[in-house]
């Protein structure tokens, strides 16, 4: 009789356990999907913030946003471009793998500026540098900027 409500309570404090570190992982998830959204956010301020408050970019992204393509850049100007789009590829790329992986759920694009991207110049980085994603990625991608 005795073992028999040892064995009722251990089994009823397994079961308690499990339950606790259940709700704890729903938590922890909760809290890693809230930090990684708001890092998204982050990065998307502070890229907006560096364009408004440097001149000389922004300036170029009005070019951009003006139907420019690649080849009415001069180099360094180029290079100032190509670098901040590329930086922002990845952050998609990041998201689209934080998505796969079940961290983030695709609310998370709603956020990105894709008119960026959709741009002349956007599209051409885009199609001269796709081989350098996740092959995953890139049909996704595509998709998404050719979307209206």
């Amino acid at each position: 009789m005795n073992r028999t409500i040892v064995e009722i309570i251990g089994f009823l404090s397994l079961v308690g356990s499990l339950a606790f570190v259940g709700v704890e992982i729903r938590q922890n998830t909760s809290a890693v999907r809230g930090a990684t959204n708001q890092a998204i956010s982050d990065q998307v301020g502070e890229l907006m913030l560096t364009i408004a408050t440097d001149d000389n970019l922004a300036r170029l992204v009005k070019r951009l946003y003006d139907g420019e393509t690649q080849n009415q850049f001069d180099p360094v100007d180029d290079m100032r471009l190509f670098m901040t789009i590329m930086t922002g590829l990845r952050r998609i790329e990041n998201i689209f793998l934080q998505i796969e992986d079940g961290i983030l759920d695709d609310r998370a694009f709603d956020r990105i500026g894709l008119s960026f991207y959709r741009s002349n110049y956007g599209r051409e980085i885009w199609q001269a540098n796709r081989q350098f994603f996740d092959r995953e990625f890139v049909p996704f991608f595509d998709e998404l900027i050719n979307k209206e």
